[in-house]
């Protein structure tokens, strides 16, 4: 693993789904480190018949950064993660994951997911560019097969600014024509709101400490403010530097929207005080 605090480029790539008629919410993670030739791989699926954790910082990948022209292919050497975007980075018109991973401890999860962006944003954070929309494919889990139609979320990070430094609380949270993303950090925080058919809604953003159901609030403005909350539905950590990464899959509302994905913190005795 790059050592904590260093600055090298860095590749980031995500896509998760919910789909509630099969009762599956998947994740799956890429983060390349060309100049270590190393990438981290986390892979976490619900199903009804449990939960699937694949977490891998060890992962060998290529020296060379992955071009961000109107196609993009990121993976890993052994492409056990692979993910690919058609179109520019900014202005998607389709991307895809395919998946296999094997874990001792959880088994084999196998994932063929084409996803449509429907809402995009980039500029919440340098480099990162977010988007939402429909998802459908094929999941198999231990050989029990699944027929995956949902709504879900993609994203690309690419820095060089060091990862994992800054405490944090981070919400991707989706539904039909709507997508949030929430960020809270000690020196600041934001968000937005997107929703087919009307103009983005920034601005500043509050989340509850770590609980079981936590309150969500973007202020927009005087007297204009969206409150809400995040029920959590499966909580899991990943080992990280010495610390805790905490991430869960939630269902929430927020301005009366019924919303389904993720809310992660990092280091959060740091961001909120110690409980």
């Amino acid at each position: 693993m790059p050592p904590q605090g260093l600055e090298t480029p860095s590749e980031s790539v995500m896509l998760s789904v919910s789909d509630e008629h099969v009762g599956v919410h998947f994740t799956a993670r890429l983060c390349r480190y060309p100049a270590y030739r190393v990438a981290w791989l986390w892979t976490h699926v619900k199903t009804p018949d449990g939960f699937f954790a694949y977490v891998d910082h060890a992962a060998p990948c290529t020296e060379d950064e992955t071009p961000i022209g109107n196609l993009a292919h990121y993976a890993d050497a052994a492409g056990v993660l692979r993910f690919s975007r058609e179109g520019a980075s900014e202005d998607a018109r389709a991307a895809h994951l395919a998946a296999r991973v094997s874990s001792r401890e959880s088994g084999v999860v196998e994932a063929d997911l084409a996803f449509r962006p429907a809402l995009m944003r980039a500029g919440l954070l340098e480099g990162r560019v977010e988007a939402f929309g429909p998802i459908e494919g094929d999941l198999r889990v231990n050989g029990r097969a699944f027929r995956i139609r949902g709504v879900g979320q993609f994203h690309e990070q690419r820095q060089t600014e060091a990862r994992f430094t800054t405490p944090f609380a981070f919400a991707s949270l989706w539904g039909e024509g709507v997508g949030v993303t929430l960020l809270q950090i000690p020196e600041d925080s934001g968000g937005y709101i997107l929703q087919q058919g009307a103009s983005t809604r920034t601005g500043r953003v509050r989340i509850a400490p770590p609980s079981a159901n936590r309150t969500l609030r973007i202020d927009f403005g005087a007297n204009d403010a969206m409150e809400g909350h995040a029920v959590i539905e499966t909580a899991y950590t990943i080992p990280l530097y010495g610390q805790t990464w905490h991430g869960a899959f939630v269902t929430a509302e927020l301005g009366g929207h019924r919303l389904r994905g993720s809310l992660n913190d990092w280091r959060p005795e740091v961001l909120f005080g110690a409980s």
